[in-house]
């Protein structure tokens, strides 16, 4: 039975939230004066990065396939994510320079530095298993027959490493674990369960793909950060204007986390969270090119600071449907 009472609650917060949704920009004599971060944060504005080729160790039928697939879903996530990346010419000349300073630990390149930061990936495993199952018979409710032929199902799971390396000095950012699988069952009354080059290549790709897509370590690596350049209040809602805007793909109601640094008595840089925003779904007024403004509550907004960091929370799956990348990344 429903509880009137936690019904009311519940609408009660639902209509609260949907009204703390700001309907205009504040005015500019609508700021109001904040502190100054005693640690400014950088943008991440100009940040590139650079997507070597995949490397592969293990011979396999699909590896120019896999290659590519990986590659593409990489380059694309650098690219949604608002950051620069390099040319992938300049990028495949570049490559063994790059894994040689990888092994040395610097990369020794005069002048302006290529990239602020390389990705190298090299498949690791692409494994075919199946399964065969006989055909069998059974009655519905209604005692009608029914019968499921035999058939035999297919799953191919891709293995990956990714590393995120800096440019020149080669320090390890992050060491990134690429996992996908892909399925599909066919009718057959071959116990042995044969499959064309064909259909193996086709789930291995879609498996590949799947384990860069759904993984979203480098998104949460590459997000886009700026610093906050001001505070406005009006209506009852308070906003802030971050240093990043629609020429690095923010989006409305985009999900924005601001944090605040610190420099430590001994000198060490400390971070801290400061709270949550909203991008603002203002068409043409709420979103620039240079900059976005960022709907926030009356606790961050007490406590938010000019140059503190703002910093794009990415969406790791594309949209409510997409379960299944709901369900691997339900930990994260």
């Amino acid at each position: 039975m429903f509880k009137k009472g936690a019904v009311a609650l519940g609408l009660t917060v639902i209509l609260a939230g949907c009204a703390s949704d700001p309907e205009r920009v504040c005015l500019p004599d609508q700021a109001v004066p904040i502190a100054e971060a005693s640690v400014p944060a950088k943008s991440s504005e100009d940040r590139k990065v650079i997507v070597l080729p995949v490397d592969f160790e293990f011979k396999d039928s699909a590896q120019k396939k896999l290659q590519s697939v990986i590659r593409n879903s990489l380059e694309s996530q650098v690219v949604s994510s608002g950051t620069n990346l390099v040319d992938r010419k300049i990028a495949d000349k570049l490559k063994g320079e790059i894994k040689l300073a990888e092994q040395s630990g610097r990369y020794n390149k005069k002048g302006v530095p290529i990239a602020d930061l390389a990705v190298l990936t090299e498949v690791t495993s692409s494994d075919l298993t199946y399964s065969y199952s006989e055909s069998y018979t059974y009655k519905d409710k209604k005692g009608k027959t029914h019968r499921v032929p035999a058939k035999c199902s297919f799953k191919v799971e891709v293995n990956a490493i990714a590393k995120v390396v800096t440019l020149p000095d080669m320090s390890l950012v992050s060491r990134i674990e690429l996992t996908g699988d892909h399925r599909k069952s066919t009718e057959t009354k071959r116990s042995d369960c044969p499959i064309t080059n064909a259909g193996y290549e086709g789930l291995a790709t879609k498996a590949a793909a799947e384990a860069v897509e759904h993984n979203p370590k480098i998104k949460q690596l590459l997000a886009a950060t700026a610093p906050v350049l001001e505070l406005r209040q009006c209506d009852d809602i308070s906003m802030v204007k971050i240093a990043i805007g629609s020429d690095k793909k923010v989006q409305p109601d985009a999900k924005v986390a601001f944090s605040t640094a610190i420099k430590n008595s001994e000198g060490e840089i400390e971070t801290f969270a400061v709270g949550e925003g909203k991008v603002v779904n203002i068409p043409s007024h709420g979103i620039k090119p240079k900059y976005s403004w960022v709907g926030i509550d009356e606790e961050t907004a007490l406590k938010i600071q000019k140059g503190d960091a703002a910093k794009i929370i990415p969406d790791t799956c594309k949209g409510f449907l997409d379960f299944e990348c709901k369900i691997v990344n339900s930990d994260f």
